[in-house]
């Protein structure tokens, strides 16, 4: 049997992931972020106008997102990492950040698909070390060259077309 660390965060990682998801949202054009919990339970939010029913999304999407680690097991892929929604208005990508926390990211389809993936990718390799590191450690943040750098590395992505 195994047995499952709880999910345990402290007012310094939850102040970070603030200004992480807030910093995000800016770069990224998204329009709502949430970080919650793999059992459906919202830890917290960035957003400025939209404001869906969160405790509704999270746990939907908490169980979307299983159900894509079981099709995964059945497709005998290790696992998927990344969940995406395509809608006429907005679109939904929920991502693995680690074991137990899951990042939602919703943008409008004036927003580029690589683009929030990218700044996203980044984001979670800094809130995936925020939580699996030590606590008393300050850890990584997102220095303030991360937007040009992102900017240029999309850029660069794109620019044939």
């Amino acid at each position: 049997m195994v047995k499952r660390k709880g999910l345990v965060i402290n007012d310094r990682q939850l102040d970070r992931c603030d200004d992480l998801l807030q910093k995000l949202k800016e770069v990224s054009g998204s329009s709502f972020l949430a970080l919650i919990s793999t059992s459906g339970q919202p830890i917290t939010t960035a957003s400025d106008d939209y404001h869906p029913e969160t405790l509704s999304l999270a746990s939907l999407a908490a169980s979307s997102f299983a159900a894509t680690q079981q099709l995964a097991k059945i497709l005998d892929e290790n696992e998927f990492t990344l969940l995406f929604h395509e809608g006429k208005g907005l679109n939904l990508h929920v991502s693995q950040v680690t074991d137990q926390v899951l990042l939602i990211v919703t943008f409008g389809r004036d927003t580029q698909v690589g683009k929030v993936r990218l700044y996203t990718q980044r984001a979670i390799e800094v809130l995936r070390q925020l939580f699996e590191g030590p606590d008393d450690e300050e850890g990584p943040a997102m220095d303030s060259d991360f937007e040009t750098d992102a900017g240029l590395a999309i850029d660069d992505l794109f620019k044939d077309l």
